[in-house]
């Protein structure tokens, strides 16, 4: 069939359906997030092991590891272990500003295999880290693999998915990065010791090296092969993806349309997407919600829970921390299901509202000494998160932008999302330690304020196929 016959179909949208090259399609680039997730909690349960605060395996030396030279724990400080735990973040933002360009230069194939290639490199450094410094190197570079992993997860899971069922595809990538984080625990529960904890960085570098392979079977993204003149490749990959001529040809003449009337929006520079007053309230929305995701303390838990929890109940805190990251996954599960029905407005308000009230009885749990109102809590808090600030903030980003500035748009919220992650990470020891509890206290007034903003200045996207259609009236 020729292109001109492809593009004769129906007027009428055809309805979006999971066809089996898109499942798998999705499957394979959903690992970028996962190896987000799992990097972002690999470092909560090892903690003591690792600084030499732990049990200690006198039987090291005749080990594989002991015999080989491999040190049994680093013997880190708070101060050191947590700039190895942020220092992740700072590879992220590297990642996060590097990626958009390279995704629209080379592809978004190109660009997440090369963040896999990253993130397994900075993997095995960490596996072989003897020292502190290897340590910190190997989580730097792993986390600039999975700064440009995440951006190029977000673009292809939008650019593959029906317009129908883009919120729910696009709810995947916090669902596998929750996944990731539930993995960690679970191996956490074998490994977490003076012997294997290196397997635990092993692991994460096996998936990114997996990845790569997977990624060459996937088809590039058939809106940027059609954005960059790819039209045939683009058809290809369209009808492949859907399984369906009339889908395709509506979905290509949409793009093309699209194109005509945003061709003088078109930008791919970082720098010039952040000077461009066009830009402007797509800015100030994307960077309030990706830096409030982080400020209203989610990675207070995803990285320091194991030690937050094991001051209320020693001796259960891997498995409580394996509880709540099995609730953050159910529920992102829901919220996948219900953010193309209750739209992400809704979702969002309800999300931080309760995130609010919930951070504030925490605070009250901790200041009291009470185990059951911090754990009951903390799980409510997790619950209510992963309805709607987990997965939406991702997704909404390429909604709220034109075609021709996703990418960008994409690296500039991720971008300040690893600031603010690099913040919380660094900072909340440090909080913790002058205030205690009431830093849970902060987190609850900023969500309060993100919920605040969202009834406020933030558009609905649900069922809204043009970006101009999404800002009208705002």
């Amino acid at each position: 069939m020729s292109q001109d016959q492809l593009l004769l179909g129906s007027e009428r949208p055809p309805r979006g359906s999971v066809t089996p090259a898109l499942a798998g399609s999705v499957f394979v680039v959903c690992l970028g997030a996962l190896q987000f997730g799992y990097h972002m909690a690999e470092l909560n349960a090892p903690q003591e092991v690792l600084m030499c605060h732990g049990p200690l395996d006198p039987g090291y030396a005749d080990t594989w590891w002991g015999r080989h030279g491999w040190e049994q724990c680093l013997h880190l400080d708070d101060s050191q272990y947590g700039l190895v735990t942020s220092i992740f973040s700072v590879g992220g933002l590297l990642g996060s500003l590097c990626t958009g360009s390279q995704a629209d230069r080379y592809g978004r194939r190109a660009a997440a295999i090369g963040s896999s290639v990253l993130a397994a490199a900075g993997s095995a450094a960490m596996v072989f880290a003897n020292s502190y410094a290897q340590l910190l190197l190997g989580r730097l570079v792993a986390g600039v693999g999975c700064g440009g992993g995440i951006v190029v997860t977000s673009l292809m899971l939008n650019e593959m998915a029906p317009a129908e069922l883009k919120g729910a595809l696009g709810a995947l990538n916090q669902t596998c990065i929750n996944l990731g984080i539930l993995v960690t625990q679970l191996l956490a529960f074998a490994w977490a010791n003076s012997v294997q904890w290196r397997l635990l960085f092993a692991v994460s570098a096996a998936v990114a090296v997996a990845h790569c392979g997977l990624l060459l079977g996937v088809e590039e993204s058939p809106r940027w092969l059609a954005a960059n003149g790819h039209e045939q490749r683009a058809e290809r990959a369209l009808r492949w993806l859907r399984a369906d001529d009339a889908a395709a040809a509506h979905e290509l003449r949409e793009w093309r349309r699209a194109r005509e009337h945003e061709a003088a929006a078109q930008c791919s520079s970082l720098r010039r997407y952040i000077a461009d007053a066009r830009y402007a309230h797509v800015r100030r929305v994307v960077a309030v919600l990706l830096m409030g995701q982080q400020f209203c303390g989610i990675n207070s838990i995803v990285f320091y829970g194991v030690k937050l929890i094991n001051g209320a109940l020693p001796g259960l805190s891997i498995a409580v921390n394996f509880g709540i990251s099995a609730v953050n996954l159910v529920v992102t599960l829901t919220a996948a299901a219900l953010v193309d029905r209750v739209g992400r407005r809704p979702l969002l308000q309800c999300s931080a509202a309760a995130m609010a009230v919930a951070s504030t009885l925490m605070a009250a749990g901790i200041l009291l000494e009470s185990a059951a109102v911090l754990v009951v809590c903390t799980f409510a808090y997790i619950t209510f998160f992963a309805l709607g600030f987990g997965p939406i903030p991702f997704l909404i980003i390429a909604e709220l932008s034109s075609p021709g500035t996703a990418a960008v748009a994409q690296s500039y919220g991720l971008a300040l999302n690893w600031v603010a992650t690099f913040f919380v990470g660094f900072g909340f020891p440090v909080l913790n330690q002058l205030i205690g509890g009431y830093v849970f206290m902060l987190f609850g007034a900023f969500a309060a304020f993100m919920a605040l903003y969202v009834r406020n200045r933030v558009p609905e996207t649900r069922g809204k196929h043009d970006y101009r259609e999404v800002w009208q009236g705002f």
